[in-house]
């Protein structure tokens, strides 16, 4: 049976100095492409009392894996992470709906096909949400290109880039900070806006950014898409 090589976005929510675990977990399985943002819980003491969460701060973990060591990769932080026990964190993965070729490469060592992305998954969805992982001060050149594509606007969101379990998420000591920018988009801008930010904006460019997108079921609040 061929392996499935399709990419996935893994999230890890953990309790604030706990998501280097999750780092070196991840590394066992010869995953390296990481960034790490500041999380903070929102739910109220009762209900965090409740659950076992001690701590409201959170090490939030964004990782790129192929979608074959899925299932591995789960099944050895339920353990080593101990998520079985209520409160301990959360880990689940998501399909993309597009990603660029430099990162498809470097998370799998082949390009992105997206062919490969089953065809009655994407058709369930009419919009998707780019994610623009850039060097800071990069904002505006995505903007600006992301706008002129179609997209209206973005949120901007701050982590830094996790290269390699020694460092830990959340310590922004460890690298210059990165810039996250959302957009969504309907998706038959996706790709347009895709690829004129990866044009001003790409790994190739002084941004560095390394671009994603992910179906989008229901929206509310926007009009016009």
């Amino acid at each position: 049976m061929k392996e499935d090589m399709r990419i996935r976005l893994m999230v890890a929510i953990l309790d604030r100095g706990r998501g280097w675990k999750a780092v070196e977990l991840f590394s066992d399985f010869g995953l390296h492409l990481h960034y790490a943002m500041r999380g903070i819980g929102t739910a109220d003491s009762e209900l965090l009392n409740y659950l076992g969460f001690g701590e409201t701060e959170k090490d939030v973990l964004f990782t790129l894996l192929p979608g074959y060591t899925v299932p591995k990769v789960i099944e050895a932080a339920k353990e080593k992470l101990h998520l079985a026990i209520p409160g301990r964190g959360i880990l689940f993965s998501m399909p993309l709906s597009a990603i660029s070729n430099a990162v498809a490469q470097n998370v799998t060592g082949e390009a992105y096909h997206p062919e490969t992305e089953k065809e009655e998954e994407m058709a369930k969805t009419k919009k998707d949400l780019i994610l623009v992982m850039a060097s800071t001060g990069s904002t505006d050149t995505v903007m600006d290109a992301a706008k002129k594509a179609g997209a209206r606007g973005g949120t901007v969101l701050r982590g830094h880039r996790v290269k390699d379990s020694k460092e830990k998420p959340g310590d922004e000591t460890v690298h210059p900070e990165k810039e996250i920018i959302a957009i969504l988009v309907p998706r038959e801008l996706r790709q347009p806006v895709m690829d004129a930010i990866n044009k001003e904006a790409g790994i190739a460019t002084e941004c560095r950014g390394v671009l994603l997108s992910l179906p989008v079921d229901e929206v509310a609040g926007l009009t016009g898409f």
